[in-house]
Protein backbone atom coordinates (compact mmCIF):
# COMPACT_ATOMS: atom_id res chain seq x y z
CA UNK A 1 0.00 0.00 0.00
CA UNK A 2 1.50 2.96 -1.04
CA UNK A 3 1.93 5.78 1.54
CA UNK A 4 3.94 9.38 1.67
CA UNK A 5 4.93 10.77 5.17
CA UNK A 6 3.43 14.29 5.55
CA UNK A 7 4.68 15.49 9.00
CA UNK A 8 7.39 14.44 11.65
CA UNK A 9 4.72 12.26 13.76
CA UNK A 10 4.21 9.91 11.19
CA UNK A 11 1.55 11.23 9.40
CA UNK A 12 1.10 9.00 5.52
CA UNK A 13 -1.92 10.23 2.90
CA UNK A 14 -2.72 6.82 1.03
CA UNK A 15 -2.13 7.43 -2.61
CA UNK A 16 -2.01 5.76 -6.16
CA UNK A 17 -0.16 6.23 -9.08
CA UNK A 18 -0.99 5.66 -12.68
CA UNK A 19 3.03 5.62 -13.65
CA UNK A 20 4.31 7.82 -16.43
CA UNK A 21 2.92 7.72 -19.82
CA UNK A 22 5.49 5.39 -21.55
CA UNK A 23 8.11 7.03 -23.64
CA UNK A 24 7.19 10.33 -21.98
CA UNK A 25 9.74 13.00 -21.01
CA UNK A 26 7.77 15.61 -20.50
CA UNK A 27 4.05 14.63 -19.21
CA UNK A 28 1.91 16.95 -16.50
CA UNK A 29 1.46 15.21 -12.97
CA UNK A 30 -2.42 15.81 -12.12
CA UNK A 31 -2.76 15.30 -8.48
CA UNK A 32 -6.72 14.55 -7.44
CA UNK A 33 -8.20 15.29 -3.89
CA UNK A 34 -11.22 13.42 -3.31
CA UNK A 35 -14.15 14.93 -1.71
CA UNK A 36 -16.89 14.09 1.35
CA UNK A 37 -17.24 10.44 2.10
CA UNK A 38 -15.87 9.32 -1.40
CA UNK A 39 -12.76 8.87 -1.52
CA UNK A 40 -9.79 8.66 -4.15
CA UNK A 41 -10.92 5.34 -6.00
CA UNK A 42 -13.70 7.38 -7.39
CA UNK A 43 -10.73 8.82 -10.30
CA UNK A 44 -9.79 5.34 -11.56
CA UNK A 45 -11.94 5.40 -14.32
CA UNK A 46 -9.99 8.25 -15.64
CA UNK A 47 -6.84 6.32 -15.31
CA UNK A 48 -7.31 4.43 -19.11
CA UNK A 49 -7.84 7.72 -20.84
CA UNK A 50 -3.99 9.40 -18.75
CA UNK A 51 -1.19 8.24 -21.24
CA UNK A 52 -3.00 9.36 -24.37
CA UNK A 53 -3.39 13.21 -23.13
CA UNK A 54 0.46 12.82 -21.42
CA UNK A 55 -1.51 12.90 -17.66
CA UNK A 56 0.25 10.99 -14.96
CA UNK A 57 -2.96 10.57 -12.48
CA UNK A 58 -2.30 10.46 -8.72
CA UNK A 59 -5.17 9.73 -6.66
CA UNK A 60 -4.69 10.93 -2.72
CA UNK A 61 -6.99 9.81 0.24
CA UNK A 62 -6.88 12.76 2.99
CA UNK A 63 -6.26 11.93 6.55
CA UNK A 64 -9.32 9.98 8.03
CA UNK A 65 -9.89 7.69 4.84
CA UNK A 66 -8.94 4.78 3.62
CA UNK A 67 -4.68 4.04 4.19
CA UNK A 68 -4.23 7.25 5.10
CA UNK A 69 -3.59 8.32 8.67
CA UNK A 70 -6.81 8.65 11.29
CA UNK A 71 -8.03 11.95 12.84
CA UNK A 72 -7.02 11.38 16.42
CA UNK A 73 -9.00 13.01 19.56
CA UNK A 74 -6.54 16.09 19.62
CA UNK A 75 -7.41 16.99 16.19
CA UNK A 76 -11.38 16.69 16.55
CA UNK A 77 -10.48 18.65 19.67
CA UNK A 78 -8.99 21.49 18.01
CA UNK A 79 -11.45 21.78 15.42
CA UNK A 80 -14.13 22.01 17.98
CA UNK A 81 -12.02 24.61 20.13
CA UNK A 82 -13.80 27.87 20.52
CA UNK A 83 -10.04 29.49 20.33
CA UNK A 84 -10.96 30.60 16.62
CA UNK A 85 -7.11 30.70 16.33
CA UNK A 86 -6.74 26.64 17.25
CA UNK A 87 -9.67 26.09 14.95
CA UNK A 88 -8.10 28.21 11.95
CA UNK A 89 -4.35 26.50 12.36
CA UNK A 90 -6.34 23.24 12.55
CA UNK A 91 -7.76 23.96 9.12
CA UNK A 92 -4.68 25.12 7.86
CA UNK A 93 -2.38 21.70 8.97
CA UNK A 94 -4.75 19.71 6.13
CA UNK A 95 -2.94 22.27 3.67
CA UNK A 96 0.06 21.94 4.84
CA UNK A 97 -0.82 18.01 4.46
CA UNK A 98 -1.59 18.83 0.47
CA UNK A 99 1.71 20.66 0.07
CA UNK A 100 3.84 17.90 2.26
CA UNK A 101 2.62 15.63 0.17
CA UNK A 102 2.86 16.92 -3.15
CA UNK A 103 6.58 18.34 -2.24
CA UNK A 104 7.11 14.58 -1.08
CA UNK A 105 6.11 13.07 -4.64
CA UNK A 106 8.27 15.69 -6.74
CA UNK A 107 11.46 14.55 -4.70
CA UNK A 108 10.66 10.95 -4.78
CA UNK A 109 9.10 10.38 -7.88
CA UNK A 110 11.41 13.02 -9.98
CA UNK A 111 8.75 14.09 -12.34
CA UNK A 112 9.67 16.60 -15.16
CA UNK A 113 9.44 20.22 -13.72
CA UNK A 114 7.46 22.95 -16.24
CA UNK A 115 9.87 24.01 -18.79
CA UNK A 116 8.32 26.48 -22.07
CA UNK A 117 8.81 23.96 -25.21
CA UNK A 118 11.44 25.10 -27.92
CA UNK A 119 8.67 26.70 -30.18
CA UNK A 120 7.41 28.74 -27.26
CA UNK A 121 3.69 27.45 -27.39
CA UNK A 122 3.01 25.64 -24.41
CA UNK A 123 4.36 25.00 -21.33
CA UNK A 124 5.32 21.28 -20.45
CA UNK A 125 6.01 19.12 -17.43
CA UNK A 126 5.15 20.05 -13.79
CA UNK A 127 2.18 19.12 -11.69
CA UNK A 128 -1.24 20.34 -11.47
CA UNK A 129 -3.53 20.08 -8.68
CA UNK A 130 -7.34 19.09 -8.49
CA UNK A 131 -9.84 18.97 -5.58
CA UNK A 132 -13.44 18.23 -6.01
CA UNK A 133 -16.15 18.74 -3.96
CA UNK A 134 -15.57 19.35 -0.16
CA UNK A 135 -11.97 18.34 -1.01
CA UNK A 136 -11.69 22.02 -1.74
CA UNK A 137 -11.06 22.72 2.17
CA UNK A 138 -8.03 21.93 2.34
CA UNK A 139 -6.21 22.43 -1.11
CA UNK A 140 -7.71 25.88 -0.69
CA UNK A 141 -6.18 26.22 3.06
CA UNK A 142 -2.57 25.18 1.20
CA UNK A 143 -2.81 28.01 -0.86
CA UNK A 144 -4.26 30.46 1.79
CA UNK A 145 -1.29 29.64 3.90
CA UNK A 146 1.50 29.56 1.18
CA UNK A 147 2.95 31.86 2.90
CA UNK A 148 3.72 30.16 6.32
CA UNK A 149 5.14 26.87 4.17
CA UNK A 150 8.71 26.13 4.60
CA UNK A 151 10.42 27.88 2.25
CA UNK A 152 12.06 24.63 0.90
CA UNK A 153 8.52 23.18 0.24
CA UNK A 154 7.43 26.66 -1.10
CA UNK A 155 10.04 27.25 -3.53
CA UNK A 156 9.89 23.60 -4.88
CA UNK A 157 6.20 24.41 -5.43
CA UNK A 158 6.45 27.58 -7.19
CA UNK A 159 9.06 25.58 -9.82
CA UNK A 160 6.51 22.46 -10.14
CA UNK A 161 3.13 24.35 -9.17
CA UNK A 162 1.51 25.09 -12.98
CA UNK A 163 -2.24 25.35 -12.04
CA UNK A 164 -4.98 24.42 -9.47
CA UNK A 165 -8.11 23.51 -10.55
CA UNK A 166 -11.53 23.90 -8.46
CA UNK A 167 -13.68 21.15 -9.26
CA UNK A 168 -17.38 21.83 -8.34
CA UNK A 169 -16.43 22.58 -5.03
CA UNK A 170 -19.07 22.71 -2.59
CA UNK A 171 -20.60 25.41 0.23
CA UNK A 172 -18.26 24.04 2.58
CA UNK A 173 -15.13 26.22 1.30
CA UNK A 174 -17.17 29.96 1.25
CA UNK A 175 -18.35 30.57 4.41
CA UNK A 176 -21.43 32.08 3.36
CA UNK A 177 -25.07 30.90 3.77
CA UNK A 178 -27.24 29.21 1.09
CA UNK A 179 -29.98 30.97 -0.62
CA UNK A 180 -34.01 29.68 -0.13
CA UNK A 181 -34.49 26.63 -1.78
CA UNK A 182 -31.47 26.09 -3.38
CA UNK A 183 -30.07 23.48 -0.79
CA UNK A 184 -30.24 19.70 -1.02
CA UNK A 185 -27.57 18.09 1.18
CA UNK A 186 -29.41 17.19 4.48
CA UNK A 187 -28.07 14.89 6.40
CA UNK A 188 -29.28 13.79 10.18
CA UNK A 189 -26.60 13.21 12.07
CA UNK A 190 -28.66 11.31 14.80
CA UNK A 191 -29.36 8.32 12.11
CA UNK A 192 -27.09 5.13 12.12
CA UNK A 193 -23.97 5.99 9.62
CA UNK A 194 -25.03 3.59 6.84
CA UNK A 195 -28.56 5.50 6.55
CA UNK A 196 -26.72 9.14 6.75
CA UNK A 197 -24.53 7.70 4.12
CA UNK A 198 -27.65 6.64 1.61
CA UNK A 199 -29.22 10.63 2.31
CA UNK A 200 -25.84 11.84 1.22
CA UNK A 201 -24.73 9.91 -1.69
CA UNK A 202 -28.07 10.59 -3.21
CA UNK A 203 -28.39 14.38 -2.39
CA UNK A 204 -24.60 14.53 -4.39
CA UNK A 205 -25.04 11.58 -7.22
CA UNK A 206 -28.46 13.73 -8.26
CA UNK A 207 -29.21 15.14 -11.17
CA UNK A 208 -30.91 18.71 -10.63
CA UNK A 209 -32.28 21.51 -12.99
CA UNK A 210 -29.77 23.11 -15.04
CA UNK A 211 -28.50 26.37 -12.85
CA UNK A 212 -27.60 29.48 -14.06
CA UNK A 213 -24.91 31.74 -12.03
CA UNK A 214 -26.90 35.33 -11.33
CA UNK A 215 -25.86 38.31 -11.84
CA UNK A 216 -26.40 39.71 -8.51
CA UNK A 217 -26.44 37.65 -4.84
CA UNK A 218 -26.59 40.68 -3.16
CA UNK A 219 -29.92 40.30 -1.75
CA UNK A 220 -30.07 36.52 -1.78
CA UNK A 221 -31.69 35.33 -4.50
CA UNK A 222 -34.46 32.30 -3.53
CA UNK A 223 -35.31 29.57 -5.54
CA UNK A 224 -39.01 28.63 -5.62
CA UNK A 225 -40.41 26.31 -5.64
CA UNK A 226 -37.24 24.92 -4.25
CA UNK A 227 -34.39 23.34 -7.12
CA UNK A 228 -35.15 19.11 -6.68
CA UNK A 229 -33.59 16.32 -8.18
CA UNK A 230 -35.28 14.97 -11.22
CA UNK A 231 -35.62 11.94 -10.56
CA UNK A 232 -37.96 13.49 -7.44
CA UNK A 233 -39.97 16.08 -9.64
CA UNK A 234 -40.93 13.30 -12.44
CA UNK A 235 -41.98 9.66 -12.43
CA UNK A 236 -40.75 9.56 -16.25
CA UNK A 237 -37.39 11.32 -15.66
CA UNK A 238 -34.65 9.86 -17.87
CA UNK A 239 -32.67 7.17 -16.85
CA UNK A 240 -29.65 8.78 -17.89
CA UNK A 241 -31.02 11.38 -15.04
CA UNK A 242 -31.11 8.75 -12.28
CA UNK A 243 -28.53 9.12 -9.55
CA UNK A 244 -24.96 8.53 -9.74
CA UNK A 245 -25.07 6.40 -7.17
CA UNK A 246 -28.12 4.68 -7.53
CA UNK A 247 -26.97 3.36 -10.90
CA UNK A 248 -23.98 2.17 -9.59
CA UNK A 249 -23.58 -1.73 -8.11
CA UNK A 250 -23.48 -2.04 -4.68
CA UNK A 251 -19.78 -3.60 -4.80
CA UNK A 252 -19.39 -0.52 -7.03
CA UNK A 253 -20.70 2.31 -4.36
CA UNK A 254 -18.85 0.61 -1.89
CA UNK A 255 -15.21 0.75 -3.36
CA UNK A 256 -15.54 4.13 -3.30
CA UNK A 257 -17.27 5.67 -0.13
CA UNK A 258 -16.26 5.76 2.90
CA UNK A 259 -19.20 5.86 5.61
CA UNK A 260 -17.04 6.10 8.91
CA UNK A 261 -16.20 9.59 8.00
CA UNK A 262 -19.89 10.72 9.00
CA UNK A 263 -19.48 9.15 12.80
CA UNK A 264 -17.79 11.97 14.42
CA UNK A 265 -15.26 14.01 11.90
CA UNK A 266 -17.25 15.16 9.28
CA UNK A 267 -20.24 16.95 11.54
CA UNK A 268 -16.94 18.32 13.13
CA UNK A 269 -15.64 19.84 10.11
CA UNK A 270 -18.99 20.92 8.89
CA UNK A 271 -18.74 22.83 12.26
CA UNK A 272 -15.85 25.06 11.42
CA UNK A 273 -16.44 28.63 12.24
CA UNK A 274 -17.57 30.22 8.66
CA UNK A 275 -15.28 33.19 9.03
CA UNK A 276 -12.53 31.26 9.59
CA UNK A 277 -13.76 29.52 5.75
CA UNK A 278 -14.22 32.72 4.08
CA UNK A 279 -10.99 34.11 5.79
CA UNK A 280 -8.98 31.38 3.47
CA UNK A 281 -11.16 32.04 0.58
CA UNK A 282 -10.26 35.88 0.30
CA UNK A 283 -6.69 34.90 1.08
CA UNK A 284 -6.02 32.51 -1.45
CA UNK A 285 -8.37 34.29 -4.01
CA UNK A 286 -8.66 37.71 -3.66
CA UNK A 287 -6.26 38.83 -1.67
CA UNK A 288 -2.88 36.39 -2.06
CA UNK A 289 -0.03 38.72 -1.13
CA UNK A 290 1.87 38.50 1.87
CA UNK A 291 4.55 40.51 3.58
CA UNK A 292 8.13 38.95 2.17
CA UNK A 293 9.77 40.51 5.36
CA UNK A 294 10.79 43.66 3.88
CA UNK A 295 7.62 45.17 4.44
CA UNK A 296 6.38 44.28 0.68
CA UNK A 297 3.43 42.61 -0.03
CA UNK A 298 3.82 40.30 -3.02
CA UNK A 299 2.17 37.50 -4.28
CA UNK A 300 2.34 33.70 -3.67
CA UNK A 301 3.37 32.07 -6.61
CA UNK A 302 2.24 34.51 -8.84
CA UNK A 303 2.10 32.45 -12.02
CA UNK A 304 0.04 29.74 -10.90
CA UNK A 305 -3.11 29.36 -13.37
CA UNK A 306 -6.43 28.83 -11.41
CA UNK A 307 -9.51 26.91 -12.77
CA UNK A 308 -13.20 26.62 -11.47
CA UNK A 309 -14.86 23.79 -12.83
CA UNK A 310 -18.55 23.53 -12.44
CA UNK A 311 -21.52 21.45 -13.40
CA UNK A 312 -25.12 22.80 -14.58
CA UNK A 313 -26.54 19.85 -12.76
CA UNK A 314 -24.94 19.62 -9.59
CA UNK A 315 -26.47 20.27 -6.46
CA UNK A 316 -27.29 23.56 -5.41
CA UNK A 317 -24.41 23.44 -2.50
CA UNK A 318 -21.79 23.12 -5.53
CA UNK A 319 -23.96 25.66 -7.61
CA UNK A 320 -23.71 28.32 -4.90
CA UNK A 321 -20.04 27.76 -3.88
CA UNK A 322 -19.36 28.66 -8.03
CA UNK A 323 -21.58 31.72 -7.51
CA UNK A 324 -19.58 33.00 -4.19
CA UNK A 325 -16.05 32.50 -5.75
CA UNK A 326 -17.33 34.22 -9.12
CA UNK A 327 -18.65 37.17 -7.60
CA UNK A 328 -16.09 37.68 -4.87
CA UNK A 329 -13.51 37.73 -7.32
CA UNK A 330 -15.72 40.15 -9.14
CA UNK A 331 -15.51 42.16 -6.45
CA UNK A 332 -11.71 41.85 -5.20
CA UNK A 333 -8.90 44.10 -6.60
CA UNK A 334 -7.30 42.96 -9.67
CA UNK A 335 -3.98 43.70 -8.36
CA UNK A 336 -4.55 41.58 -4.96
CA UNK A 337 -6.60 38.73 -6.61
CA UNK A 338 -5.71 35.74 -8.99
CA UNK A 339 -7.10 35.35 -12.33
CA UNK A 340 -9.80 32.17 -11.96
CA UNK A 341 -11.00 30.70 -15.34
CA UNK A 342 -14.44 29.62 -15.52
CA UNK A 343 -15.36 26.35 -17.04
CA UNK A 344 -19.61 25.73 -16.79
CA UNK A 345 -20.21 21.68 -18.04
CA UNK A 346 -23.67 21.99 -19.60
CA UNK A 347 -25.74 18.50 -19.29
CA UNK A 348 -23.07 17.22 -16.21
CA UNK A 349 -24.25 16.35 -12.40
CA UNK A 350 -21.85 16.25 -9.49
CA UNK A 351 -20.10 12.35 -10.70
CA UNK A 352 -19.27 13.39 -14.63
CA UNK A 353 -15.67 11.90 -13.77
CA UNK A 354 -17.25 8.71 -12.72
CA UNK A 355 -19.66 8.79 -15.82
CA UNK A 356 -17.77 10.62 -18.46
CA UNK A 357 -14.21 9.94 -17.26
CA UNK A 358 -13.26 10.40 -21.05
CA UNK A 359 -14.88 13.50 -21.38
CA UNK A 360 -13.26 14.87 -18.05
CA UNK A 361 -9.81 13.92 -18.51
CA UNK A 362 -9.91 15.31 -22.19
CA UNK A 363 -11.11 18.72 -20.25
CA UNK A 364 -8.69 18.21 -17.80
CA UNK A 365 -5.61 17.86 -20.90
CA UNK A 366 -6.60 21.44 -22.56
CA UNK A 367 -6.69 22.93 -19.12
CA UNK A 368 -3.50 22.28 -16.42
Amino acid sequence: MPTAPVDDKGSVLYYEDSGAPAGSADYVTLVLVHGTCVHSAVYRPMIPFAAEHNLRLVLVNVRGYPGSTPYCKDDLDELRSPDRAVQALAVAKRGMDIAAFIRWFIDTEGIPPIRERPDGNARVGGLSLLSWSGGNLPTISMLAYAHQLPERTRTLLEAYLRSFIMFDPSSSIIGKKLPSGLSNLRVDPSAPINAQMAQFSVAVGSYYPPYSIPDRIDPLPTYEPPRQPLHQMSMDVDSKYLPTTSKMTPEELDSITYPSILGEFQHTLWAVGVDILHENLVHAFYDCRFDDGTGVMKKVWPKLRVHLIWCDMTLGECAWAATVVYHGLQNADPAKRRAIQFHKLEGANHFIHWEEPERFVRLLAGMV
